[in-house]
């Protein structure tokens, strides 16, 4: 059975999109992620994109950074040749798993300067840089824990 939208679920995936966009990610991406959640069941690109009313290549390029992000299930269904997409378990442990990994790497690079860099007013700068990274490293392990709790 083909799956239907309420406007109010439509405004919320519309809403997702603007809130991911302006987070850098697409627009499309964005309202994909939001459809992901509203739908709960794997659904296949062509009907991403009925529902959404774009582009089948849109909705690849999309899934692409979905499937990044590690933020998707993936399924087959037999005799079918085609992927499915839906949110997989634990997906915001996961993104918050990613955006800690990035930030370990931003301080590994700013410590590594901090013993290479003997400009004092660098450094100060530096301290201040290291230091914003490790408070942000700090918050991402409690919202990891925070996630954690059942």
């Amino acid at each position: 059975m083909p799956l239907t939208l309420s406007a109010q679920e439509t405004e919320f995936i519309d809403q997702l999109g603007q809130v991911a966009e302006a987070g850098g990610m697409t627009r499309i991406t964005g309202r994909i992620w939001g459809l992901l959640v509203i739908c709960g069941e794997p659904v296949a690109p062509a009907e991403i994109a009925q529902l959404l009313q774009v582009s089948r290549a849109s909705v690849s390029s999309s899934i692409r950074i979905l499937e990044a992000q590690d933020l998707l299930a993936i399924s087959t269904r037999p005799g079918d040749r085609q992927r499915y997409f839906a949110m997989r378990e634990q997906p915001y442990r996961s993104m918050i798993q990613q955006h800690a990994k990035r930030v370990a790497d931003h301080i590994d690079v700013v410590e590594r300067a901090l013993k290479q860099i003997d400009r004092p007013e660098a450094r100060e700068r530096l301290r201040d840089l290291d230091r914003f990274y490790k408070v942000m490293h700090a918050g991402y392990a409690g919202m990891l824990a925070e996630l954690s709790k059942p």
